[in-house]
């Protein structure tokens, strides 16, 4: 149990506390580092979202002021939640406050995650790090553990804003706010603390996440970029595809610039397994008889233990090349990284923002390596640095998703049903809340999800065994991928996309592995693949890549000398420079006003009519919204373009034929799409 000393700040004291006060307090007791930012309202107990860039120690500036306000209060069970968007995120955070709090506390921190089930006992603890999908679970099946909670921390919350795994997140914290006990002090206030580098209308995002009575803190300026360029075709040979050629440009870089540590991005899984694949022999062949550097793949389908095995290598080793999917694009420090390398660019800033952000974070300067092939390559890399350094960020829309209230109601009916004799729906503004999602229950009755009965419901077989199954508590859709295990031990270590992989090779733990196909059950990975010449095995898809966000396409745009934010018609053609989201949307209205299937859309303009078969564009702003306005009151105009926007979601698919449409026409971003309109010149 902590054990407050008697020098600490009363609960009256702290009301007033200076900004500077809380980092003194940490001076010469723990090892924690000096302090960069200072938050007066979280010391205070005010909802905070702060937006700071990467690396400028959001983490110990909201961590810091909690600490202070548990050991003052005098608090001896868990009173902080730590909510990480990946377990790889988690896994870090828990490392680096537990070092930093273990010298006065020991074991005040703990996590737990679909990987990790550390958490026994509230008592003593100080702060518990959670996945948003392991929160969930846990508040619905040991509430009386939370109930001592009184500040969450939501790391990284660009990544869950805009997205259904944010509103599950708000549905679970809206629980745990319910049912926490009534404090001994009124100023013990339950708050909640956002942090974020990369997102735009920060208003909105306190609004939705905060409430309009929270506090926005703005700190610091973006790290200086610098930004290389390497076409990769400069090397290519006869019959190289991409990854060939990135792997040889790479390793020859390597040497020549002895740049002793990396971590390269891919946007795709068998993206990067190519890369990674490639880069083992090409490494070689640079460094002949000098030891090249260890060579790595990081990637969700990998089993937790070798993702955590390649964590560990890149922050405890001095040299390492670590090729990654988005795996490792968020807050986590894998050590001292001296470069960041962008196999293929991203498609929007945030996730450029992101990913350059890994590297150098003990200096001012993120050092970047962009590979890409000829002129358009590099104008691509080009817009991206553009954005970054305007401060250019996507639109985020945020919408609600009958389907994650599904998942909701789903997890109170299983957990009433097996703990109970079912649930009274009249129950569920209690159990959530405020919320009773009596539409979703109605739905789930009418679809059979729900059973009805001497007024409980019940899941039905199928949703009940999900349940005890432990897969209702994420609305991530589920992987389509086939399991291989380890021929030695059993134990799982990815995923790949169909059977017909037998014979094929994976780069897996810094090697080759061959594939056998057992024909029924998991497949497995023998101990090496010695044919180098053998197929690659194809790792499971993610959703298909979207268009350029508008950000990227208006810079690319000022790189061709043209003013993105004046349209042009000439020739059937419409240069709008909206991207694709803005673009298709576009299609949409102007199907809706002039005439359908006449229009097409690409990241840069619209494709229409001969200008002489009917009024053609430019409209006037006022037209063109009064069209678009007109186009959304229509139930049907909009229906074929909101398939294009509408996310993935679980229980998606559960959902009656009438809610699948009114969540698919809520994904369209109506109001960012005006705003795009308004900034524009027709």
């Amino acid at each position: 149990m902590i054990q407050p000393e008697q020098e600490l700040p009363t609960a009256e004291v702290l009301r007033g506390m200076m900004p500077d006060a809380y980092p003194l307090f940490f001076a010469g007791r723990t090892p924690w580092p000096a302090q960069r930012l200072v938050m007066p309202p979280v010391v205070r107990g005010r909802s905070t979202l702060l937006a700071a860039p990467t690396a400028s120690g959001k983490t110990e500036a909201a961590i810091a002021p909690l600490y202070q306000r548990h050991l003052s209060f005098r608090r001896t069970h868990l009173s902080t939640l730590y909510i990480a968007p990946t377990k790889a995120l988690a896994n870090d955070i828990f490392e680096r406050l537990n070092n930093y709090l273990s010298v006065r506390s020991p074991g005040c921190v703990t996590r737990y995650t679909g990987d990790r089930h550390e958490f026994q006992d509230a008592e003593g603890l100080f702060c518990l790090i959670v996945t948003p999908e392991a929160l969930d679970s846990l508040q619905l099946t040991r509430p009386a553990e939370l109930a001592s909670v009184r500040a969450v921390v939501i790391d990284e919350i660009h990544l869950l804003y805009g997205a259904p795994r944010g509103q599950q997140l708000r549905f679970v914290l809206d629980r745990v706010r319910a049912a926490a006990i009534r404090p001994r002090h009124p100023h013990d206030i339950f708050h909640i603390v956002g942090m974020t580098a990369t997102i735009d209308r920060l208003e909105e995002v306190r609004d939705i996440w905060l409430g309009s009575e929270g506090t926005l803190v703005r700190h610091g300026a973006a790290r200086e970029i610098a930004l290389e360029l390497l076409d990769v075709d400069l090397v290519a040979e006869p019959g190289d595809d991409i990854a060939a050629k990135s792997g040889r440009a790479l390793a020859r870089w390597l040497k020549r610039s002895g740049t002793p540590k990396v971590l390269v991005f891919d946007n795709t899984r068998n993206g990067a397994h190519a890369l990674a694949a490639a880069l083992d022999g090409e490494l070689r062949a640079a460094f002949g008889a000098a030891e090249p550097p260890p060579l790595h793949l990081h990637m969700g389908v990998l089993s937790a233990t070798e993702r955590e095995r390649v964590e560990t290598a890149m922050k405890t080793e001095r040299t390492g090349v670590c090729v990654a999917t988005s795996t490792l694009e968020i807050g986590i420090d894998i050590g001292d990284i001296d470069a960041i390398v962008l196999a293929t660019p991203p498609r929007d800033v945030g996730s450029y923002l992101q990913r350059i952000g890994r590297g150098n974070r003990r200096s001012g300067t993120c050092r970047v390596l962009a590979l890409h092939a000829g002129a358009e390559g590099a104008a691509m890399q080009n817009a991206l640095l553009d954005c970054a350094q305007r401060g250019d960020l996507d639109d985020v829309h945020e919408y609600d998703r009958p389907s994650v209230r599904f998942q909701q109601v789903l997890s109170h009916a299983w957990h009433a049903t097996r703990n109970e004799d079912g649930l009274e729906p009249k129950e569920l503004v209690r159990r959530t809340g405020g919320h009773d999602h009596a539409d979703i229950v109605a739905d789930m009755v009418s679809t059979g999800a729900l059973n009805r009965r001497r007024g409980i419901v019940f899941p039905n077989d199928a949703l009940i065994e999900e349940g005890d199954e432990r897969r209702i508590h994420s609305v991530i859709m589920g992987g389509s991928g086939l399991p291989v295990l380890d021929a030695r031990t059993g134990e799982a270590m990815t995923q790949v996309s169909d059977r017909g992989q037998a014979g094929g090779r994976m780069f897996v733990g810094g090697g080759f592995r061959k594939l056998n196909d057992a024909r029924e059950g998991p497949m497995h990975l023998e101990s090496h693949s010695a044919d180098r010449n053998a197929r690659l095995a194809l790792l499971p898809k993610t959703r298909g890549v979207r268009g350029l966000s508008r950000p990227v396409v208006w810079a690319l745009a000022r790189q061709r000398g043209l003013d993105p934010q004046s349209w042009t018609w000439r020739g059937g053609r419409w240069s709008t420079y909206g991207g694709g989201a803005f673009n298709s949307l576009l299609v949409a209205v102007l199907a809706h006003r002039f005439a359908p299937d006449i229009w097409r859309a690409d990241d840069f303009g619209v494709d229409g009519p001969d200008p002489g078969a009917l009024r053609p564009p430019p409209l006037t702003l006022a037209e063109m919204l009064e069209a678009t306005y007109a186009a959304a009151a229509d139930k049907d105009a909009l229906t074929a373009v909101a398939k294009k926007f509408v996310q993935p979601s679980r229980y998606r698919s559960r959902l009656s034929p009438g809610l699948q449409s009114v969540e698919a026409k809520a994904s369209i971003p109506l109001p960012a799409f005006v705003r795009w309109l308004a900034a524009c010149r027709f």
